[in-house]
């Protein structure tokens, strides 16, 4: 029979394997979490940026339609009048009149465009739909961008307040009109003013820490949701990592953090065709990921709350299963030595005696007493020979199987039951175990002093038909015979040598 210490070994054993199937399990369940938790945090994140890239696209594509209205006229004005009408009207009233009634009749047309003029090679205003420009000269980069251009194209800027003929910050869309050989002869301008552009951008609600932007070809900042008038005109250095489309439209999605307030956004950007005017739109990272932080921390909190609901009950389980293993344990063993006591032997005896006669293998028992015991409680006192006995117990113990069973019958005298050994084998376990109590084995006394002892063991088979009661009165029969003999003898019961 194994000791306590074997028990206790097995008994955390199988503790660390419970406690290890449970990690096993929640541990599994925690991967899971995270992962999908991850997943989800990238499916929102992507249809994030999937969002505010559609939003640029229509906010770009609806904006753009007011340019490309205005270029439809500036191409209509542009092919109707030429370098000859753009001379007479600086020299002549009646021609600036009508070019001036022409362009006001097209500005009517076209909503969200604040004036319509004409300038000349010089870049001077020679017709307007306000007669107050006429005269002043354009600060537009036309002539300059136009330059020998072959085929005339549409021209978008920025133009601040200082450079601006009316003094007010605009968008400036325009069309060189070149000469057959290709030389700039004036153009055709429309102004949009920037204040409608932002009014126009003030008309689409965004959230807390978002953003909206209308940026020109070099990254300046035409307008901006929540409005930022200081801003207006300089560059948008939160957007450094924006990409680049070239002259053509396009639109692409990035994340970047503002070095105004620190906030990380995800960012939809679109580009009007054709047109160096950008529509950007910045959702913040943060208030996106709201809703799944909250989810994210009760999945959390619900997962510790089942780990440490689940690791109390465990624990309890196992509590209580352990303290019903040491009452079944204290009922079963012997509380001096630990080895099963004289009720479970008598059990387990009977046992392995039917056992031994059913399945017809041998089966034996062994005696053991130790010699002159009451000699050593009289010299050394009753604690030095409660250590004999256990020292005794503990070699028993380890001088036989797993299998065995070595248990306290009372006293100082123990047994052995040994299933599938015949007699002959148990004389040569036995005068082992005698040889190593005799020669090997020494228990302190109070003193310290070595008290060394000797044992008598008797050896007897099972033989057919008998029962657990007349094997233990044989084995004790050869007990006293190894007595009777001198002690620190083995002897077998001559009855058992027959086996079965």
């Amino acid at each position: 029979m194994s000791t306590p210490i074997r028990a206790i070994q097995r008994w955390g054993r199988s503790v660390l394997l419970a406690y290890g199937l449970v990690g096993v399990i929640f541990g599994g369940i925690g991967v899971w979490l995270v992962t999908d938790l991850m997943t989800s945090r990238s499916n929102i994140l992507a249809e994030r940026a999937a969002l505010a890239l559609q939003t640029s696209k229509f906010m770009c594509q609806w904006f753009g339609t007011t340019l490309l209205s205005a270029d439809f006229v500036l191409r209509d004005v542009t092919t109707r009048v030429g370098p000859a009408e753009l001379d007479r009207a600086r020299t002549g009233a009646a021609e600036r009149e009508r070019l001036s009634a022409l362009l006001d009749g097209k500005l009517k047309t076209l909503p969200g465009v604040y004036g319509l003029g004409l300038v000349d090679r010089r870049g001077v205003y020679v017709a307007a739909a306000d007669p107050s420009l006429v005269g002043h000269t354009s600060h537009s980069r036309l002539r300059e961008e136009a330059g020998w251009l072959l085929d005339p194209r549409l021209h978008v800027e920025y133009v601040p307040a200082q450079r601006s003929a009316n003094n007010l910050p605009a968008l400036l869309v325009s069309r060189p009109l070149p000469s057959p050989d290709g030389s700039f002869q004036g153009g055709a301008l429309a102004a949009i003013l920037l204040s409608t552009a932002q009014e126009w951008l003030e008309a689409f609600p965004v959230q807390r820490h978002d953003t909206l932007a209308m940026v020109d070809g070099e990254g300046a900042l035409l307008a901006r949701n929540p409005p930022r008038p200081s801003a207006i005109g300089g560059k948008l250095h939160d957007l450094s990592a924006q990409p680049r489309f070239g002259n053509s439209g396009g639109s692409a999605t990035f994340t970047n953090t503002s070095p105004n307030d620190g906030r990380e956004r995800i960012y939809g950007i679109s580009r009007v065709e054709r047109i160096p005017i950008s529509i950007i739109v910045g959702f913040d990272k943060a208030q996106a990921l709201e809703e799944w932080r909250h989810r994210a921390w009760q999945l959390a909190a619900g997962y510790l709350a089942m780990v440490c609901l689940t690791v109390l009950t465990l624990r309890s389980h196992l509590h209580t299963r352990a303290q019903r293993d040491e009452m079944k344990r204290l009922a079963i063993t012997d509380p001096l030595t630990g080895v099963a006591n004289r009720r479970q032997l008598t059990q387990m005896g009977a046992m392995e005696v039917k056992k031994a006669l059913r399945n017809r293998y041998p089966l034996s028992f062994l005696m053991v007493d130790i010699d002159r015991f009451k000699a050593i409680n009289d010299t050394w006192g009753h604690p030095t020979g409660d250590r004999v006995i256990q020292t005794l117990a503990r070699a028993m113990v380890a001088s036989v199987r797993e299998t065995d069973v070595v248990g306290r019958l009372g006293g100082e005298e123990f047994l052995a039951i040994l299933p599938g050994t015949g007699p002959e084998g148990a004389e040569i376990l036995a005068n082992r175990l005698r040889v190593h109590v005799e020669k090997g084995l020494t228990t302190p006394s109070d003193e310290g002093v070595p008290v060394r002892f000797t044992i008598s063991i008797g050896v007897a088979g099972l033989e057919e038909g008998a029962t657990f009661d007349e094997l233990l009165l044989q084995v004790d029969k050869a007990l006293y015979q190894a007595k009777a003999a001198g002690r620190n003898r083995v002897r077998v019961d001559p009855g058992g040598r027959a086996g079965v």
